[in-house]
């Protein structure tokens, strides 16, 4: 195989992984043969597969539906040399938050154990490992797409951001090949944030991580009317907006990054 892969993992809640039944994988949803996947459950996890909506997720958490990696990894691909390959990894669960969660045992926070749920974090940093082994010695990581907060509403704005910038920096640290790679956080469903004012720690948090985090980008949730529940979960539709906004936020940070080269000489 010519040229290398570049990976782009997928990291958070139920909007990560996509909770939704109207995506087609056989139509507009299918990926090209350039992009693979690398499953963290079912027969084929820990291998690399062709990428077929829905991805599997870790932890044997149901596929739900699509999500924002797929639609990325399609605007991202037409970027690339011919040569080049992505390979999506999603390491996600739903309903867990930082510290706490709800339908699937689960926690993010980095180093923090809760009797029954696993750390996620340390989940993440294992699947990466595997993944960048598997994709060979040329590979590298090109973004990191976080969704993820419902589970964490009612937390202030500091609490929360506190958090999620520790999960950043460790990530960062922890896998050096990521040291690098845009972490794009999604904003919260518009409907989700107006059903539960008491989120809106929680979403000012991921709205000013750039402002905190060097190569840190925000995507915007598409507008309201696309969810498919009474707050939450987005439609295919939903999400390949959010995908594509996740896309326009990793090439404005690479657009920043190339102008400061230039300036530098």
């Amino acid at each position: 195989m010519s040229g290398r892969y570049r990976l782009v993992l997928v990291l958070g809640q139920s909007n990560a992984n996509g909770s939704n039944t109207d995506f087609e994988p056989d139509g507009q949803d299918a990926r090209d043969p350039r992009i693979d996947a690398f499953p963290g459950s079912g027969d084929d996890a820990g291998t690399i597969v062709p990428a077929r909506e829905p991805l599997a997720p870790i932890g044997g958490h149901p596929p739900g539906g699509l999500g924002p990696g797929g639609p990325f990894a399609s605007l991202l691909l037409t970027t690339l040399p011919a040569g080049d390959r992505i390979l999506i990894v999603p390491v996600t669960m739903g309903g867990t938050g930082m510290r706490r969660h709800g339908t699937y045992p689960g926690v993010w926070k980095v180093g923090f154990e809760k009797e029954g749920a696993p750390n996620l974090f340390d989940a993440a940093v294992r699947h990466t490992r595997a993944a960048l082994a598997a994709a060979g010695p040329d590979a590298r990581i090109d973004a990191v797409i976080w969704h993820q907060g419902e589970s964490d509403g009612g937390r202030s704005e500091d609490d929360y951001a506190a958090d999620l910038d520790e999960l950043i920096l460790a990530l960062r640290v922890r896998v050096p090949e990521a040291s690098e790679a845009p972490f794009i956080v999604g904003q919260m469903a518009a409907e989700r944030r107006i059903a539960f004012p008491d989120h809106a720690g929680v979403a000012e948090a991921l709205r000013r991580t750039p402002d905190r985090i060097p190569l840190t980008g925000y995507a915007e949730a598409p507008p309201v009317g696309h969810i498919n529940d009474a707050s939450t979960h987005f439609t295919a539709a939903g999400q390949r907006i959010l995908g594509a906004n996740c896309f326009a936020a990793y090439q404005a940070i690479a657009q920043s990054r190339g102008a400061a080269a230039v300036a530098r000489g």
